[in-house]
């Protein structure tokens, strides 16, 4: 089928196929003979054009040369007379329907399907025919100003801000990536927005720059990108918007095309063990390509590698956080593509005030870092938001929130948990500082540890998104309600502490707030909360009355021990003293007394439902109380 290509890639049918492309992206939209070739042959030809090829672009064809012969203005009425494209086309079909069975397959996305519909920025994933993709600071709307060919094209936004901006695959493509190309343009009458291709050869845990194009302003049509990759195997590209971050800057894609890795006489590429992601401790990195003889030259800095570079014999020691990219040559075959590998070590802070100082400072929007950071501290969880699956965290020095919406962490934490050895990057959003954890486990080393709250004036609760008092449990004493009636999910208070007023100042994030429904004081109130900067202003948090992190003591493991725990029938709690055991729910509703004699007592937890419990123990002698958690299977 060699001489089949070749005849193809004469000037007549190269310019025939791209007339044919031309005239299909000119008109804008799809054609009833597009969509119905689209529906026999159904989605599956996104995944692989070369089923039906021929018939397909048949189809097209017959649209284009139809197209062709009713508007005067088109180039092939210019080039050739109506019986030389009829008698072009007889001929066309006969070498497409072989060239067919022998070109590359490809991985197309159009961004035509209904599920990619979204207007938001936020982030979020796409599920289609093809896959799962990840995108964020990106929306895909009908908008006349957006530049596509069709209904719909991504656009990545562009704004005052280091926002975070891609469009990734979740999947990977099986039969690898010779070419990734897209069509591009600036949105509207926007200019100067950049766009990166990258690819992942370890499932997305780290990526490679190939390339970038920065879109002009609007010239009539969208421009074609092209990067060469040839990388066999599985492989995954991520399209990102970086440099030029400023307003008027917003960038359409449209029409990514990834075709299969395809070499008859190339080296194969150089792969790594361990595959690059986080480290958190040394690594030593061996290379290898599966090519007998091949000799391998290497790359620490993330340059691409030469016959210059290092030659590659043992095993790399790697302590910090760094690129390796390789390359494999052997004499009498086309040397390999380029494999790469990131290395991240986290850089390690053991307080929040330190960590707190890494990030990125204010912007208008949401100015998202990149570094990798390691909390080694100890710091208590203070507040619990499920919606957002928002946590607030607390040491010594300072407190947190951490922002973990993709649900990266795996483990439940609940308030009054003690946890560390946090991974991820921060981001300072309209002034709230975040942390975004990174995806894994995270076990709290103990429970039922009790924050301080600090006493504040209203006045406190200020405008200044740099406050120490952001994201801390705080208090405020002899403050007044403006508002009657009861308690209500999602909405903001106004408070009253002597001349100082202050409008929608306390609000609640949980709509399961054990407060919800209870009336709104008429008298001076002490409020306990943490400390969140929204809307430009430093707001109250209310927590729940139940909150341990505030609320009760810290249990004393010495007085009293609890086992088993998780329990299935039964738990056994030995104290050194007569004590009155309440055991409650995680929303406050007591389930059960008991009496607890000195000694070993059994306590029948059969008919618990699985889940949490609080179990609050009183000394009958003194009035301590003391408070566990209980986990029944």
């Amino acid at each position: 089928m060699v001489w089949v290509k070749q005849i193809s890639k004469l000037p007549f049918f190269s310019w025939l196929l791209h007339e044919m492309n031309r005239i299909q992206i000119m008109s804008k939209k799809r054609s009833l003979l597009n969509l119905i070739a689209s529906k026999i042959f159904g989605k599956s030809n996104r995944k692989n054009q070369n089923q039906m090829v021929p018939i397909y672009y048949s189809i097209i064809f017959a649209e284009s040369f139809f197209y062709s012969i009713t508007n005067k203005n088109y180039i092939i009425m210019r080039k050739f007379t109506f019986f030389k494209v009829a008698l072009a086309s007889a001929l066309f079909f006969f070498l497409f329907s072989m060239v067919s069975f022998a070109q590359k397959s490809t991985l197309f996305e159009d961004f035509e399907a209904k599920e990619w519909n979204g207007t938001g920025y936020t982030l979020r994933t796409v599920t289609d025919d093809l896959g799962t993709w990840s995108v964020a600071g990106v929306c895909t709307t009908t908008d006349d100003k957006d530049h596509k060919h069709g209904e719909r094209s991504i656009r990545f936004r562009g704004k005052d801000a280091s926002d975070i901006h891609f469009l990734q695959m979740d999947f990977d493509k099986g039969t690898g990536i010779g070419e990734a190309s897209f069509y591009y343009a600036s949105y509207g009458t926007h200019s100067g927005g950049q766009v990166v291709l990258y690819y992942s050869t370890d499932g997305g845990t780290s990526w490679v720059s190939k390339g970038s194009v920065t879109a002009p302003a609007w010239g009539g049509e969208m421009l074609k990108a092209s990067f060469t990759l040839n990388i066999p195997g599985n492989v995954r590209i991520k399209i990102a918007r970086e440099g030029n971050l400023k307003s008027n800057t917003s960038v359409n894609i449209d029409d990514l095309n990834l075709t299969d890795f395809e070499c008859e006489n190339c080296v194969s590429a150089p792969t790594f063990s361990p595959l690059g992601g986080i480290c958190y401790a040394p690594v030593s990195v061996t290379i290898s390509c599966k090519t007998p003889g091949a000799t391998i030259r290497y790359t620490l800095d993330g340059s691409d590698p030469d016959e210059s570079s290092t030659t590659y014999s043992t095993p790399i020691p790697v302590s910090e956080t760094t690129t390796i990219k390789a390359k494999a040559w052997k004499a009498g075959m086309d040397e390999s593509s380029i494999s790469g590998a990131n290395y991240i070590f986290p850089e390690k802070v053991s307080t929040l005030a330190d960590l707190r100082a890494l990030a990125p400072e204010y912007k208008e929007g949401n100015n998202a870092g990149t570094v990798i950071y390691q909390y080694t501290g100890q710091a208590v969880v203070t507040h619990v938001q499920d919606y957002d699956n928002v946590r607030y965290i607390q040491d010594a020095t300072a407190a947190i929130m951490i922002y973990d919406k993709p649900k990266n962490l795996k483990t439940k934490w609940f308030p009054g948990d003690v946890v560390t050895n946090l991974n991820g990057t921060l981001s300072n959003y309209w002034g709230l500082v975040e942390f975004i954890p990174l995806e894994g486990e995270c076990e709290p080393i103990s429970t039922f540890e009790k924050v301080t709250p600090i006493t504040i004036p209203l006045s406190e609760l200020d405008n200044d998104y740099n406050n120490s008092i952001q994201a801390k449990v705080v208090k405020l004493e002899n403050v007044l309600f403006t508002a009657s009636g009861n308690f209500e999910q999602g909405k903001y208070y106004a408070l009253k502490q002597n001349n100082t007023n202050t409008d929608s100042v306390v609000f609640n994030d949980k709509w399961e707030a054990d407060y919800i429904g209870d009336p709104i004081p008429n008298y001076a109130v002490s409020l306990i909360g943490v400390c969140k900067y929204a809307r430009s202003l430093n707001r109250l948090i209310m927590l729940d009355k139940s909150n341990p992190a505030v609320n009760i003591a810290a249990f004393n493991k010495s007085v009293i021990k609890l086992a088993p725990n998780p329990a299935n029938s039964y738990v056994n709690i030995t104290t050194d003293s007569y004590m009155k055991l309440e055991i409650y729910s995680l929303l406050g509703n007591l389930i059960t007394v008991e009496s607890l004699n000195e000694g070993k007592n059994t306590i029948s937890v059969a008919n618990y439902p699985a889940g949490v419990y609080i179990m609050k123990m009183i000394d009958i002698g003194n009035g301590q109380t003391f408070m566990q958690k209980l986990v029944v299977k």
